[in-house]
């Protein structure tokens, strides 16, 4: 099924704007949250700030996936991104930390309905060669708000303030409402979201196995994000501002290793290359100079971005030929879980009453661990197995 031009203009105009207004909103607030938790007097919720929002976005994927089947694409996607502009105009009113978390829960609601929503979209309106431009697309945008983020964040906080900086997404939010609201409802097949499983991975892992590798990578990736601005200006001193251009490295590494994915994806080195390349970076991170710092950050931004694209693509060879988008969609439910529980269980080291530096060695170390269990997971489940001809 295909749609014409411009109903197809509105679909992806509808989708860009709110991945990149989620995206900047993340690393805009990851380089923020220093500032907001002292502002609002709260650092012992320091996690809860991306917390908060992961939780929901995680927790109401499957029944907004339901909604999606019975009310139709429309439908969800308009209230997704009026929700999600709601919880941005509240965040930047909120004037104590338990309405900030609150405001970033509405967000967290609004991604909820977002991505089951636009995922049918794609699926319903635009064949198989025009999904893959648009995903490509897609990816770049995310890649240039996420890089966006950090800077804009950096220079908000320290300027104008950081309530100005989160109303920077609001006209984003708009467009992604109007574009929504102009393409036609569709309905999915019942149960779009369900996946059929037809075996293990090429590589040899189960499905099970590669939604825990999924959720692994999503607090290594989110964490990194989340507690890389608080180490710069806590452990080495740095200012909003150049935390954010600090920040870069790590981004485009990110973007490194998702480029440099699909041309690895048919190598049996490629995915235990990235679980090593997020130890060693993770580990470096745990060092107190700032050069080894930045250095352990970007080769770990390289592992992470190396090792979510080749889960999806190996979670697709384990569904059926019309499940596939839903498989890839139960990694990112991994990935988005993992996050969740992992970003306020990683602030454990924050409130434990350590000071700043061993706090976040602890903090970084622990993101080491977790990469090599996710070494030793995708080891375990026949990950060296060779692909068949």
């Amino acid at each position: 099924m295909t749609c014409p031009t411009t109903n197809r203009r509105a679909l992806l105009t509808a989708a860009g704007a709110g991945m990149a207004v989620s995206a900047m909103m993340q690393t805009l607030l990851g380089n923020a949250t220093p500032r907001i938790v002292d502002e609002l007097a709260a650092p012992e919720l320091y996690g809860w700030v991306a917390g908060s929002y992961l939780v929901c976005s995680t927790l109401l994927l499957p029944p907004f996936s339901q909604y999606t089947d019975r009310l139709g694409t429309r439908r969800v996607l308009v209230a997704g991104h009026a929700c999600f502009l709601t919880g941005t105009l509240l965040m930047s009113w909120a004037p104590t930390m338990p309405l900030l978390l609150a405001a970033r829960a509405v967000q967290g609601v609004g991604a909820a309905a977002i991505t089951p929503a636009v995922l049918a979209a794609l699926g319903l309106s635009l064949d198989a060669s025009s999904r893959a431009r648009a995903l490509s697309r897609l990816a770049i945008i995310q890649l240039v708000a996420n890089l966006i983020g950090p800077p804009l964040g950096g220079w908000f906080t320290d300027g104008p303030g950081w309530r100005l900086g989160v109303l920077t997404g609001v006209p984003l939010s708009l467009v992604a409402l109007l574009a929504a609201r102009s393409f036609p409802a569709a309905t999915p097949p019942g149960g779009w979201w369900r996946i059929t499983v037809r075996g293990s991975s090429p590589r040899g892992a189960g499905p099970g196995a590669l939604v825990w590798l999924a959720a692994l990578s999503g607090v290594i990736s989110i964490g990194a994000i989340t507690y890389a601005p608080l180490a710069l200006q806590t452990l080495h001193g740095v200012d909003a501002t150049t935390t954010g251009w600090f920040l870069i490295p790590m981004l485009l590494g990110i973007g490194a290793g998702t480029f440099a994915s699909g041309r690895c994806a048919p190598s049996t080195w490629a995915r235990p290359l990235g679980w090593v390349l997020g130890f060693s970076g993770a580990a470096l991170a745990a060092f107190p100079q700032l050069v080894v710092f930045l250095v352990g950050i970007t080769l770990l931004g390289v592992g992470v971005g190396l090792v979510l694209p080749l889960l999806l693509l190996d979670a697709q060879a384990t569904a059926s030929e019309e499940r596939m988008a839903r498989a890839s969609g139960m990694v990112q439910f991994g990935r988005n879980a993992g996050a969740a529980a992992g970003i306020p269980a990683l602030s454990l080291w924050i409130i434990s009453g350590l000071a700043a530096g061993p706090a976040l060695t602890g903090l970084f170390a622990t993101l080491a661990v977790l990469a090599a269990l996710g070494l030793v997971v995708w080891l375990t489940q026949g990950g060296t197995k060779e692909r068949k001809p």
